[in-house]
């Protein structure tokens, strides 16, 4: 697969996952571009990325424009309730996150 700056994060996400997960907090990759899933799988596979990734099914544009996404990657931040406490952040900016909203 090609190298995006959306696979990049993944990559790097999968180093954090371990520590993210001892904080109490879950990961979840979603691909939100047409991709052929079989290839999708191989790469998961062969980067060792051990979260879940799902794929968005239908109109993904549609979808993209309803969830507010402007960029790929586009990063969110839950609390335990499932709000939204920050998006659109950079993968170096996930601590600042994570201490804004402790």
């Amino acid at each position: 697969m090609n190298q995006r700056p959306s696979r990049n994060c993944i990559t790097e996400l999968k180093g954090k996952a371990e520590q993210l997960k001892e904080k109490g907090l879950a990961v979840i990759g979603i691909q939100a571009s047409k991709v052929n899933e079989d290839e999708l799988d191989r790469w998961i596979k062969q980067a060792n990325i051990r979260f879940p990734v799902g794929t968005i099914k239908g109109n993904i544009e549609r979808k993209l424009f309803l969830w507010g996404v402007r960029s790929l990657p586009w990063l969110i931040l839950t609390d335990k309730q499932h709000i939204v406490r920050a998006e659109g952040f950079s993968l170096s900016g996930l601590d600042e996150k994570l201490k804004a909203n402790e």
